[in-house]
């Protein structure tokens, strides 16, 4: 027992589960910055390794393309290697031609160099995409190599290529965050904005430069969850598997809608005079709002950390305490609230129905 209690002793202790709690919360906000940096030690890694195992020459060239292509979304890596390719390419057909221009003694090197990257100067003023080209040229011609001169072209392209394949293969597969926990995110985050926009509009609090202001912030969320909504679609190669997300294929253009509405109805009520006169029905109104839009931007911030628990409510619940602009509305905000409250009825519905509810009936489909 004596012995069995000193081997105790002197065992390390388990840190408690707060502190592990405490790590995950500390670290937790930065935790797409450390998987992105874990993804691309990871990429420069494999990209050394792979050249090395082929005996390129330089295998630095892998290792700087890895660092180059390897981004924090799948999309942006898969534009960013492609370009890479097509520069590579080019710019390896160009030194090409110059080396043959130098072996044959038909011109210096400084000349042929200078007659090969103008046009390659001008393709990059033109196509700032391939700017890669001019790169891959000067890699070429300006960095010596041993052994034969029409070798170095292939060796650097082979080395470029071992770093792009790398970068998309590392993207693709290692630390990958969720896109469609981004799009529900960005959706809780446009939603909330858009609550906050009608309740003060609601209130009075706002001029025409501030709802301006707002909704540019909404925009913002619109192009990062269409971003989003793109990365989906290719992410774990789920492009090949063709498998359909009812919910992502309706939400973009549900949110775009409903913030198209929202700021409408803000200009409305910033320039109906008559809103003073309307105070209750106003409260009424503000409130029904405040409640659907929180409950919604929950359900999407509950949906991204991937609980699937059910809400209380169903989605009829929710919508209950919204009710048709009476005639003590103006015609112009009866017709903007009344726009507003189908638009996010579609969008509650949407949501949580994970997609499955039909925004918009059956008979307007084929007619916009």
């Amino acid at each position: 027992m004596m012995e069995h209690d000193a081997r105790t002793a002197g065992a390390p202790a388990a840190p408690p589960p707060a502190r592990w709690a405490a790590i995950r919360r500390l670290l937790e906000p930065r935790g797409a910055e450390i998987r992105q940096a874990a993804r691309l030690l990871v990429s420069v890694l494999l990209s050394d390794l792979l050249a090395r195992a082929v005996h390129l020459h330089e295998p630095v060239w892998s290792v700087i393309t890895s660092v180059i292509v390897t981004q924090s979304r799948i999309t942006q890596t898969l534009t960013t290697g492609r370009d890479q390719i097509v520069g590579t390419l080019v710019g390896a057909g160009a030194g090409l031609f110059a080396i043959l221009l130098v072996q044959t003694g038909t011109m210096p090197g400084w000349l042929a160099f200078w007659l090969a990257l103008t046009p390659l100067a001008l393709l990059a003023a033109a196509r700032p995409n391939l700017r890669f080209a001019a790169v891959t040229l000067m890699i070429v011609l300006l960095f010596p190599i041993s052994g034969d001169p029409f070798l170095r072209p292939l060796d650097r392209i082979a080395s470029i290529l071992i770093g792009v394949v790398t970068s998309l293969v590392v993207t693709m597969f290692v630390l990958h965050d969720g896109a469609r926990g981004d799009v529900l995110t960005a959706s809780g985050r446009l939603i909330a904005d858009i609550a906050d926009l009608l309740d003060r509009a609601l209130r009075g609090e706002l001029d025409h430069d501030t709802i301006e202001t707002i909704d540019e912030a909404c925009r913002t969320h619109l192009q990062e969850i269409y971003g989003a909504v793109a990365e989906t679609r290719v992410e774990g190669l789920r492009v090949l598997r063709r498998r359909p997300d009812p919910l992502l294929d309706v939400l973009p253009g549900l949110l775009r809608r409903l913030r198209g509405s929202a700021v409408f109805a803000a200009r409305a009520a910033t320039e109906a005079g008559e809103l003073p006169t309307v105070d209750a029905a106003l409260d009424a109104e503000r409130r029904a709002l405040a409640r659907v839009l929180s409950q919604l931007s929950r359900r999407c911030a509950r949906a991204a950390r991937g609980r699937r628990l059910i809400a209380r409510e169903d989605a009829a619940t929710v919508l209950a305490v919204l009710h048709p602009p009476g005639p003590h509305w103006s015609p112009p905000m009866q017709f903007t609230l009344g726009m507003l409250h189908d638009d996010l009825e579609r969008a509650v519905r949407a949501v949580w129905s994970d997609g499955a509810a039909l925004p918009y009936p059956e008979a307007n489909k084929n007619g916009g």
